[in-house]
């Protein structure tokens, strides 16, 4: 069995879904959950060790290995480069514990292509507010009863879930990508970008919210 494991990076908190690949059929979504480092108060290299020391625990009880991958979500232009930096090394955490287990690591996938593809959107850059609660009511469409039977009350506390919510749509569509890739015979570093968004009209959602 191959399985996806969808991270949103940051430092504050990581969310992540891990899902099961199953070619030909929507992707199922088996665990959710959030990583949260040491706080501000301890020194930077303290909180990115203790990141790191959490993932892989969390790696090894998931058994993931030679047969899995894992996609955490691109940069995007940010008004302050520290901040920019700081994400990118949580980033780096993720992708190298991941390449330490023999875990595939593709690329990145943009979040404008997640707004585009999975989440309908289009034109010039919504509210960010808009953007998380469609966000929020996409994910419920296709993950509804998934998220449900995990122990997730998304409604009553969007808030609280907004960074797996973010992982399990980073997820659908890293699924997605992989999917269109091996279809054409091309690799799947191909449908990764950190730098573009990526447009195709493989993935849509149908009326009861699957993907086709």
């Amino acid at each position: 069995m191959t399985r996806l494991f969808a991270v949103d990076p940051g430092l504050l908190c990581s969310g992540w879904a891990l899902f099961k690949a199953q070619e030909g059929s929507d992707p199922f979504l088996l665990a959710v959950g959030k990583i949260s480092p040491l706080g501000s108060k301890h020194p930077m290299a303290h909180r990115l060790e203790d990141l790191q020391v959490k993932f892989r625990e969390i790696r090894e009880e998931a058994r993931l290995g030679s047969n899995d991958i894992l996609v955490c979500e691109a940069p995007t232009t940010m008004r302050d480069p520290r901040a920019a930096l700081v994400v990118e090394q949580v980033r780096g955490v993720f992708e190298t514990v991941a390449r330490e287990a023999g875990m595939r690591v593709p690329g990145r996938v943009h979040p404008r292509s997640v707004q585009y593809e999975v989440m309908g959107l289009s034109g010039k850059q919504l509210p960010r507010e808009v953007v998380k609660s469609t966000a929020i009511e996409v994910a419920v469409r296709l993950h509804g009863e998934r998220l449900k039977n995990l122990g997730l009350s998304i409604h009553s506390t969007p808030k609280k879930y907004q960074d797996i919510i973010d992982a399990v749509l980073i997820g659908t569509y890293g699924l997605s990508a992989i999917a269109q890739a091996e279809q054409v015979g091309e690799p799947w570093e191909k449908f990764f970008s950190q730098n573009e968004p990526r447009r195709n009209s493989r993935f849509r959602l149908t009326e009861s919210g699957g993907i086709r």
